[in-house]
């Protein structure tokens, strides 16, 4: 019976397969959520200081005509788009790949579900078929055993009483 033990080794073998593929997806979604997540807090960081230095600048204004000023201020203008690009992206992020990799983890752990299920029903009819359904025919060929011995018995037993007279 190597055959039977080979399936369920191979269904052993797809079960660790797909375990260690949900155990991969899932550690990329953790990952992905803490980008999205360290991205938005760093993006809101970002809009903070730049808050805080237009509130800094309305009530001690700066020189803009020197060349600090205007490095200054191009500075915290450039942080000002790093801070909108870095909330777009990680919003992007979050709605794009994010959702399809969950949705992608739910069908993958709906599929191993379904491969169980079918897994399990194939061994229950396996079951059945070798095992009940041999018992049956054990059963009968016993049964049809004890009459062919019995017939058997008879025919001996008529034979030395003597031949039939007519």
């Amino acid at each position: 019976m190597g055959f039977g033990s080979d399936l369920r080794n191979s269904h052993e073998a797809l079960l660790k397969l797909q375990d260690s593929e949900l155990k991969v997806l899932e550690t990329l979604k953790k990952f992905m959520s803490l980008r999205v997540k360290s991205d938005k807090e760093y993006a809101s960081l970002l809009q903070n200081i730049c808050q805080q230095v237009e509130k800094h600048e309305t009530s001690s204004p700066v020189d803009s005509v020197s060349h600090v000023s205007k490095s200054w201020a191009c500075m915290v203008h450039q942080t000002e788009q790093l801070s909108r690009i870095m909330k777009t992206h990680a919003e992007d992020l979050n709605v794009g790949p994010l959702y399809r990799l969950t949705m992608m983890i739910k069908d993958k752990q709906q599929v191993k579900k379904s491969y169980q299920s079918m897994q399990q029903h194939m061994e229950a009819e396996m079951c059945k078929v070798t095992k009940t359904e041999l018992e049956k025919l054990k059963s009968a060929y016993r049964q049809l055993a004890k009459e062919a011995t019995t017939a058997k018995e008879k025919y001996k037993e008529a034979l030395s009483k003597g031949p039939l007279q007519f």
